[in-house]
């Protein structure tokens, strides 16, 4: 039994019983307080920052050093304490002023936190067609917990579906291909504080199973794999400094990807340094 898989089944353990305990009470939650920390209130992906009530923040479009601007910004509405709203508003406006059908669109609920411990659900929907036969959707739901476990440590724990799917051509001709990817992931996270307005964080996500599907009009291609089995294999490590100044968060840093898949693409690797400016209205 790999070690992959032992981390996911250890998460998933976790995962459901801090929410067993939750929903019979044996975990206060008498009002929805979060602990303080340099990036709370900018929701991100790994974390279980929610925006605060009424308020909106937009992380601008990252930029992949030395200056390479990532189409994308992230926009988190904060309905209530207990839900946050969100979309990409270049992914959802940009191609329907080019007559292509596209939006995308993110939920997230405070499930409980005080302020030693917090717990939320997210779900993302997106899809982008257009009209010359090409097509491809989303959805992804994660689990993100994170405990303060002293005053200068978070530690985390998550849980991912993904689910993305592709199309392209015409399913009549040749040239007609379909790909879809499901995978369920595990991630540890630590942030350390340095400060109330400074922290680094690091984050590492390691797949527990995967599937592969891929279909043309001459041939299909299918791979389905657990965490020990290594016919897919990918993993990807984040690392950041945060500088909160209000009402902005400023970060910098890398992210390393790994990945390969048997019989179909080989092993790569690579380090993206980024920076990227959130914003609260």
């Amino acid at each position: 039994m790999g070690f992959r898989f032992r981390l996911a089944i250890t998460l998933t353990m976790v995962l459901c019983s801090t929410q067993t305990l939750a929903q019979r009470g044996e975990i206060t939650d008498s009002s929805p307080a979060v602990f303080k920390s340099p990036t709370q209130g900018y929701p991100g992906f790994f974390d279980t920052n929610m925006s605060e009530p009424q308020t909106m923040v937009i992380e601008w479009p990252p930029i992949i050093l030395p200056f390479i601007p990532v189409p994308s910004i992230a926009m988190d509405y904060g309905v209530n304490e207990r839900l946050t709203l969100g979309t990409n508003a270049l992914l959802t406006s940009i191609p329907w002023l080019l007559g292509i059908k596209s939006g995308a669109i993110k939920a997230r609920s405070l499930l409980f936190g005080n302020e030693f411990m917090q717990s939320t659900a997210t779900a993302y929907f997106g899809y982008f067609g257009a009209s010359s036969g090409f097509s491809m959707y989303w959805q992804i739901f994660t689990s993100n917990n994170a405990w303060k476990v002293s005053p200068n440590h978070i530690i985390s724990a998550n849980a991912a579906f993904v689910n993305f799917g592709l199309e392209a051509g015409d399913l009549k001709k040749t040239d007609y291909t379909s790909v879809q990817l499901s995978t369920l992931a595990a991630s540890l996270g630590h942030q350390y504080l340095l400060g109330e307005n400074s922290s680094i964080s690091t984050y590492v996500m390691l797949p527990a199973w995967s599937s592969i599907n891929i279909d043309t009009v001459a041939a299909a291609f299918d791979i389905n794999s657990n965490a020990s089995s290594g016919d897919t294999m990918w993993a990807m490590a984040r690392m950041s400094f945060d500088l909160r100044s209000e009402p902005w968060v400023y970060s910098i840093g890398g992210v390393y990807n790994y990945g390969s898949v048997k019989d179909l693409l080989p092993r790569t690797a690579g380090l993206v340094p980024w920076f990227s400016a959130t914003r609260k209205y």
